[in-house]
């Protein structure tokens, strides 16, 4: 395209000239807040697992929901082995260490430490690089952008959790005698899977998203993170050893790692290998209930972190 310089008024004097470049406006249909909102969610999955960016960008949160999937994998391949050498299902019950009440347990720390490397990345790369300004002058407003953000983690998130709860559950149902047999023994099991597998990525969903959104620095996020899930369950170890009355329960309800811990324990009625959680002897549906509370809470932090941020 050849660019013509516009004409000069007449008596101006020598300086620069504007050129029409014949580029023209967009003329297509807009599809408004909704499909603006839609597209940042999908977008915040696809950054959260790696795609669009570099291979390096992949390692981290493919490398951990492969992880995450070996316990279930391992489980049914165990299960069919034994089957095929005749053992009874119970003595194979009893040899395997992974089922739907202990799998939380085994993946919890790498949920951790998914978070604790793509929620700062979500959360923190606008602010750092200033794009906020160019979301919120459009359709897209302060709170579908942190809404938005939200789901998308949690979308990441709950395929992270559930997705092993679900390839165990269709595995032992496809190594029973009978596919009968198999829906029999198993669907008492997969209501508490899919509410385990919509609570935890709540919890640590929204507390991951609050922290992200107070500063732009990755690095900070993520220290922050770790803290809260990881060195907090040290420091409710600590303290619930003083048996301080009321105090446990309080720590136990305060604590998110141990918190979930309570809540797997409830949903599959098995006890607890967290020393907190047992030593504390609080009501199972209470922790369900302190689970609720952070979700709501943090959300409510982060929706008023996002009204009030100065651009």
């Amino acid at each position: 395209m050849t660019a013509t310089p516009l004409d000069r008024r007449p008596g101006e004097g020598r300086g620069g000239s504007i050129y029409d470049l014949g580029y023209r406006g967009y003329e297509g249909p807009r599809l408004g807040r909704r499909a603006a909102i839609w597209s940042l969610l999908a977008h915040s999955v696809r950054t959260a697992y790696g795609f669009g960016r570099s291979a390096r960008s992949k390692v981290m949160p493919i490398g951990i929901l492969v992880m995450a999937l070996a316990p279930s994998l391992l489980a049914l391949g165990l299960l069919m082995l034994f089957q095929m050498l005749g053992a009874p299902g119970e003595a194979v019950e009893a040899i395997s260490p992974v089922g739907y009440g202990t799998l939380f347990p085994i993946i919890a720390v790498l949920v951790f430490l998914f978070c604790a490397s793509q929620a700062p990345e979500l959360f923190g790369r606008d602010q750092q690089s200033g794009v906020l300004p160019l979301y919120f002058s459009r359709a897209i407003g302060r709170l579908d952008y942190a809404l938005a953000r939200f789901l998308g983690l949690f979308a990441s998130l709950l395929v992270l959790v559930l997705v092993p709860y679900l390839v165990l559950f269709v595995g032992r149902v496809l190594v029973a005698p009978s596919l009968t047999d198999g829906l029999a023994d198993e669907l008492p099991s997969l209501p508490p899977s899919i509410a385990i597998g919509l609570i935890v990525p709540g919890v640590v969903g929204s507390i991951s998203a609050v922290l992200s959104s107070f500063t732009p620095r990755r690095s900070y996020a993520t220290v922050a993170i770790i803290a809260v899930f990881l060195i907090a369950n040290v420091a409710a170890s600590m303290i619930v050893f003083l048996d301080v009355g009321i105090l446990r329960q309080i720590v136990a309800l305060a604590s998110p790692p141990d918190m979930l811990d309570g809540v797997n324990a409830f949903l599959f009625d098995v006890r607890p290998d967290n020393v907190v959680v047992r030593r504390a002897r609080v009501e199972g549906w209470l922790y369900v209930v302190s689970a609720l509370a952070w979700i709501g809470g943090s959300l409510a932090v982060l929706i008023h972190r996002y009204r009030r941020m100065a651009l």
